[in-house]
Parts: C-alpha cells; structure tokens; sequence
C-alpha cells in the first residue's frame, strides 16, 4: 500500500475552512441585511370617500395613521394588517404576504358603522316618560339604539297635563327612526309676566262674558284648553294688548310677556289700533338713507318691539311662541322687545328648542345647528 500525500490533505482541509468562512459571512449577511420588501396600504370609506383619524395596524402595530400607508424594508414573509378609523367598522385581521424586494399594495374598504337600531323621541314636555311595548324606558328625551327591526307599540304618558299617547312605530335595521307626535293639552300652564309698558295696566283673562282679572303679575295660571281664553290688557294713552291662549300645538307649557306700545306708534300682531284708526291701514315709522347716491328705505323696529332673525342648519320648521312659522331661514321679524321661545324641528333630528331675548328697537338671532 501507498502512504496517503501530505500534499492532499493539507489542501482539502484549505478547502473546507474556506467553505466555512464563505457560510460564516453569508450567515453574517443575511442576519444584518435581511430579506425585505415594501407594504402599501390604502384606505377609502364607501364610494372612496376620505377617511380621517385612520390607524393602519401591522402585526398589532400601528404604522401609520394617514389613509395611504407605506411601510418600507419590511421583513419577507407573511404579515397581519387590520384599519380601524372613528365612525368606521374596524376591519377583520387580513394576512398578506411580502417576498423580497417585491411591493405589496393592499386597497382597504371600511364600512361606516350602524348608528343603531331604533327611535329617538324628542323632549315633548316636561314630566312625560316612554314605554315601549309595555316596558318602561324612562323620560323623554330617549334614544333607543338597540331595537329589534320590525312594528313596536310605543306609549307616552306621566303628566297631568297632556293626554297619554299610543301608537305604532315601524323599526328598520340600521336605523334611527325619529318619532313626534303632538301630544293633546288637557292642562295647560300659561306663565303670564309683565314686559315694557304694562306696569299699571288692567290686565284680564277673558273667555265669553267671563271676565277673570289678574291683579299681580307675574303668574302662573292652569287653563283648560277645551275653553279658549284671551289674555287682555288694557292702559290708558297705550293700544290694548290682546292674544289669544291656546294649546294647539301640543305645548302644555307657555310663557306670554304684555309688552304695551303708546298710542300712534307701531303695533305688533299683539296690540289693536286706537278706536280711531281701526278699519284704516297701519302706520309704519319708515326710516330712509342715502348712500352712493341712492336712496334705501327700511322699517323701522315699532317703539317697545324688535327683530328676530332665526336659521338652523339644516333647514327645520321652527315654531315662535307657539306659532308655526314654516321653514328657516327667516329674517326680520317683528315681535315684542323681551324674551321669546323659538322651537326647530326636524323630520330626522327631531326638536331643539332656544330662549332668547330682544331689546326694544334692536335685532336678535335664534339660530341652532342639528343634530
């Protein structure tokens, strides 16, 4: 036999460290410079509509919180992406995978989510409670979110002063069905107060040939509805102030303030002309001014009354003092100087109601915003 060459073993032992030292670099390598590629995510609500307050989550981590997210050297390999934004369904754990140097996009859809299930009453009157197919769901205002879709029997009652109400309702899924019925008035309150010009006037509650004065003011009187009644009063040098008390429009709760204008001067829809001007047109104090050569004309507020501008976004009919006026917006009109009850109602976002005041000769706003 032949001795084995030293030669030999020497250089296949020079070719297995140099293997080693190849697979120890390679090791090197790809630990510090792994393999990775590039994530992009787009968000868009329903008809791409741009979605605000957005959190993109990879692997329970946000990445970014604008709704184009690009997420750079991202690890090859399979990754779980999930969106959640307000005012949205937050999106079910998606696995996408990213393969070296490749750019992964992902378009995202969200779903706005379901306002609820249900009805929302407004605040009809003071005292009043619901109960909806014989369960008591406490005073108004409710909002039910969490019905079942279908008819429901709804019940509002626990006041002496309206006649309880009963009715059906139809229930659909994902949303919010407004509900306003006008309530009947067995019993109304009239807080009757006095306003510029009324201090010592005769004032009366008139009704037929029932005369019923009222010495002090302010008072609160109960009135039947059934028998109307006309709040009179009455000064000397000043028009009579006359307006009628009526429960009508389903508010058991009503404030009027005597506001007394002098004879000559403009009325309001409260006050009569003097004996001798009835039957003849009203006078109107007009006031005109010039400016770039032209000539403006505008009516003047009557001495004793003001203006009320009133709009709500968007539009509602808006009920002042207890009289409809149709829907805002609506400008300049004339009412008594002192406080005044403007209600806007909505088909959908049901009932917003705002006290403000006018000064004698000057302008005020009622304006509110829905919902």
């Amino acid at each position: 036999m032949m001795a084995p060459q030293a030669g030999s073993g020497r250089g296949l032992i020079i070719v297995i460290g140099l293997a080693a030292v190849l697979l120890a670099v390679v090791a090197v390598v790809l630990f510090a410079f792994p393999a990775s590629g590039t994530l992009i995510v787009t968000v868009a609500g329903p008809n791409d509509e741009v979605v605000d307050k957005v959190q993109v989550l990879v692997d329970q981590q946000v990445a970014c919180t604008t709704p184009t997210c690009r997420v750079d050297k991202i690890s090859a390999g399979t990754h779980i992406v999930s969106v959640q934004a307000e005012g949205y369904k937050k999106t079910a754990d998606k696995a996408i995978t990213v393969q070296k140097g490749q750019n992964v996009v992902l378009p995202i859809g969200l779903t706005r989510k379901s306002r609820g299930t249900g009805i929302r009453v407004a605040e009809l009157g003071s005292g009043l409670r619901l109960t909806v197919d014989g369960s008591d769901e406490g005073p108004l205002p409710a909002e039910l979110k969490e019905m079942t879709p279908g008819e429901h029997t709804i019940r509002i009652s626990g006041s002496d002063r309206y006649e309880p109400y009963e009715g059906k309702v139809t229930v659909e899924p994902d949303k919010i069905v407004s509900v306003e019925p006008k309530l009947k008035v067995i019993k109304g309150l009239a807080h009757i107060k006095p306003g510029p010009g009324a201090d010592g006037a005769k004032v009366l509650l008139v009704s037929g040939r029932e005369r019923r004065p009222l010495p002090k003011l302010p008072i609160k009187i109960d009135i039947r509805p059934e028998k109307p009644y006309t709040l009179v009063a009455k000064k000397s040098g000043y028009q009579d102030y006359r307006k009628p008390i009526s429960f009508d429009d389903g508010q058991a709760e009503k404030t009027f303030e005597i506001v007394m204008v002098p004879e000559g001067e403009e009325g309001t829809d409260d006050q009569e002309e003097p004996a001798a001007k009835r039957g003849g047109a009203k006078r109107r104090a007009v006031a005109t001014t010039k400016k770039a050569g032209t000539a403006k004309t505008t009516t003047a507020a009557a001495g004793g009354g003001g203006r009320l501008n009133i709009n709500s976004i968007p539009a509602s009919n808006v009920i002042l003092d207890g009289r409809p006026l149709g829907q805002t917006p609506k400008i300049g009109i004339s009412v008594p100087a002192g406080s005044h009850t403007v209600m806007f109602v909505h088909p959908e976002h049901g009932r917003k109601i705002q006290s403000v005041r006018v000064k004698p000769g000057g302008t005020a706003t009622a304006a509110v915003r829905f919902p």
